[in-house]
């Protein structure tokens, strides 16, 4: 088994869960592997805040993005997740990521500050 094609750094902060996902590529694969080992951390560890930060380069097509989208809810369900692109790696329409997930029941948000979304976290 090779290892995968991002970096992936956990922090457990005062009052939420930070997750930090870096690499050279972003992919389907890529984000997919990441967000679903952020989403067993976060059930180990009983985590109900979530702060993603998302630094890896590149472009995903709107049809991953709605893929990964779409199996958000189902991955993170109870969890509130601020999502944090920092790169340009989605569509034209960043937002469509955050829609998509909330018409499936989501409880996130899109951001392109970390602050704002820790803010927004412990503001809940």
């Amino acid at each position: 088994m090779s290892a995968p094609d991002y970096r992936l750094t956990l922090e457990d902060r005062e009052a939420y869960l930070y997750a930090l996902i870096t690499g050279a590529r972003d992919s389907y694969d890529v984000t997919m592997g990441a967000v679903t080992e952020i989403a067993a951390a976060c059930k180990v560890r009983g985590t109900s805040k979530l702060l993603v930060e998302h630094q890896v380069s590149g472009r995903l097509t709107t049809l991953e993005v709605f893929k990964i989208a779409s199996q958000l809810p189902d991955l993170f369900g109870g969890v509130f997740v601020g999502f944090v692109i920092r790169v340009a790696t989605s569509t034209d329409n960043p937002e469509f990521l955050e829609n998509v997930a909330r018409n499936r029941g989501g409880q996130g948000r899109l951001f392109t500050d970390p602050a704002a979304a820790d803010a927004w976290l412990r503001s809940l």
